[in-house]
C-alpha cells in the first residue's frame, strides 16, 4: 500500500506539471498573435519612437467635435432652407393647379411660373452690381458717404450712437445681435465648407484648417439703404500668419403691398386744453382734493393708455415717470414707432434741478438741462472759457507788440 500511494503522488505531481506547461504554452501563443504591436503604431508619422501624448488626442478629438459642430450647424440650415423651398413649391403648384384649371393650358402656364422665381433672383443679383461692393461710387460730398461699422464677437463700434450715444456698445436689440450672430456663421459656413471653385483656391496653399467662432477677428458692415447690407468679415488661427477675408451681401428685396386702408377721423374726438374762464371756485375746490403730481407731456389714446395700466404714481419727485410709461408700451403688445416729429419742438425754459430729489433723479436732470441748454460746440465753448479768452490775450498782446514795417 505505500508503495502504491507514492506511485499515485508521483503521477498526481507530473499531471500538474504538465496542465502548467500547456498553460504557459497558450498564454505564451496568445501574447505573440494577439498582442499590439508596440513600434507599429507608437511613433507619430515620421518621427521614429515619439509616442502620441494626451494631448494630441484631445486636440485630435477637440477638432473632429468641432467640425461635426460645424456640419450639424450647416446641416439644420440646409434643412430650414429646404422646408422653406418646399413650403414656396407647394404653394407655387397650388397656385399652378389653380390657374390650370381656369386657363386650360398647361403649356403657356409653365413659363409663367418659373417666370416670378426668375425675376426674383436677378433682381438680387442686380442689387449687389448697385452697391458698393466691389467698385466705390463717385459721391458729391462728404456727407454721402454710408459708414462702416465695426464688430466682433462681443461689442459693436459705431460712428451713429442712437438712443445709448455710446461709441462702444454690446449689441442690445435682438434683430441686430441675431443679425451679427447670424453672418458670422455663415463666414464659417463659407470658410469650412467652401465651393468647388474656392475650395481648388484653397488647396494651392497650405493644408485645410477648420474654423470656428474664436478665431473670428473682426468684421465691418454698412447698410444702403435702398440696396443691402454689405459685410466684410476676417479670420484668423492664432498659430496662422495669414488672415481670411469673407465679402457677403444681403440684398433687399423688392417692395411688397401689405394692406390699404383707409381711416375715417370725421368723427374723432380731440379734447383742447383752454385758459380758465370763470368758475374759478369750482376749480379752487378741485384743486384741494387734486393730488400734486408731476407727468410728462404726452398724447395718446385713452384705449392704449388704459390698456398698458397708465402713469406708475409710486414715482415722486422729477424724472422717471414718462421713462416709467414708455417702458410699459415696450412691454406690451403695442408696436411702438420711435419717429422725430418735424412739426414739435420743446421750447427752451429755464431748469432748476432741485435738492430734494434722489440721487439718480438729480444726475437725470442735469443730463436733461445739459443736452437742451446749448448744442454740444457751444457747451464746449462755454467749459473751455478761460482757454479761449487766453488765447484772444496772446494773440491781441502779438498783435500790438509786432514792428511796424
Amino acid at each position: 500500500m505505500p508503495r502504491r500511494g507514492f506511485f499515485l503522488q508521483g503521477r498526481t505531481r507530473w499531471l500538474f506539471v504538465g496542465l502548467a506547461l500547456v498553460f504557459s504554452l497558450m498564454l505564451l501563443t496568445y501574447l505573440l498573435e494577439c498582442a499590439p504591436a508596440a513600434d507599429g503604431n507608437g511613433s507619430l508619422p515620421g518621427i521614429a519612437g515619439e509616442m502620441y501624448s494626451k494631448e494630441y488626442y484631445q486636440a485630435l478629438l477637440q477638432e473632429q467635435e468641432e467640425h461635426y459642430k460645424s456640419r450639424a450647424t450647416s446641416l439644420k440650415r440646409q434643412i430650414a432652407q429646404l422646408k422653406q423651398e418646399l413650403q414656396e413649391m407647394s404653394e407655387k403648384l397650388r397656385l399652378a393647379h389653380e390657374k390650370k384649371q381656369s386657363a386650360g393650358n398647361g403649356a403657356g402656364h409653365q413659363g409663367t411660373k418659373e417666370q416670378p422665381s426668375n425675376d426674383l433672383l436677378e433682381f438680387l443679383h442686380s442689387q449687389i452690381d448697385k452697391a458698393e461692393v466691389v467698385a466705390g461710387a463717385k459721391l458729391p460730398s462728404e456727407y454721402a458717404v454710408v459708414p462702416f461699422e465695426s464688430f466682433n464677437s462681443m461689442k459693436v463700434y459705431q460712428l451713429e450712437m442712437g438712443l445709448t450715444r455710446h461709441p462702444e456698445e454690446k449689441p442690445i436689440r435682438k434683430d441686430r445681435r441675431d443679425e451679427l450672430v447670424e453672418v458670422i456663421e455663415a463666414g464659417l459656413e463659407v470658410i469650412n465648407n467652401p465651393d468647388d471653385d474656392d475650395e481648388e483656391q484653397e488647396n494651392r496653399g497650405s493644408e485645410k484648417l477648420l474654423f470656428s467662432d474664436t478665431d473670428f477677428v473682426e468684421g465691418f458692415y454698412r447698410t444702403e439703404r435702398d440696396k443691402g447690407s454689405h459685410y466684410e468679415l476676417f479670420y484668423k488661427k492664432p498659430e496662422s500668419v495669414s488672415y481670411h477675408h469673407i465679402t457677403l451681401f444681403r440684398p433687399f428685396g423688392p417692395l411688397m403691398k401689405v394692406k390699404v386702408e383707409t381711416q375715417d377721423v370725421s368723427r374723432t374726438i380731440i379734447n383742447i386744453i383752454v385758459p380758465l374762464s370763470g368758475r374759478t371756485e369750482a376749480f379752487a375746490q378741485f384743486i384741494e382734493n387734486y393730488k400734486d403730481f408731476g407727468f410728462g407731456m404726452t398724447c395718446q389714446y385713452k384705449s392704449d393708455f388704459l390698456t398698458i395700466g397708465g402713469f406708475d404714481l409710486e414715482v415722486r419727485g422729477w424724472g422717471g415717470e414718462d421713462v416709467h410709461l414708455y417702458r410699459k408700451y415696450l412691454h406690451g403688445d403695442l408696436i411702438v414707432i420711435r419717429t422725430p416729429v418735424p412739426s414739435l419742438f420743446h421750447l427752451w425754459h429755464e431748469k432748476h434741478c432741485v435738492d430734494e430729489l434722489t440721487p439718480e433723479q438729480y444726475r437725470m436732470c442735469i443730463q436733461s438741462k445739459a443736452m437742451n441748454e446749448a448744442s454740444h460746440p457751444h457747451l464746449g465753448m462755454l467749459v473751455f472759457r478761460e482757454e479761449i479768452e487766453a488765447h484772444l490775450r496772446k494773440q491781441a498782446f502779438r498783435t500790438n507788440h509786432e514792428p511796424e514795417a
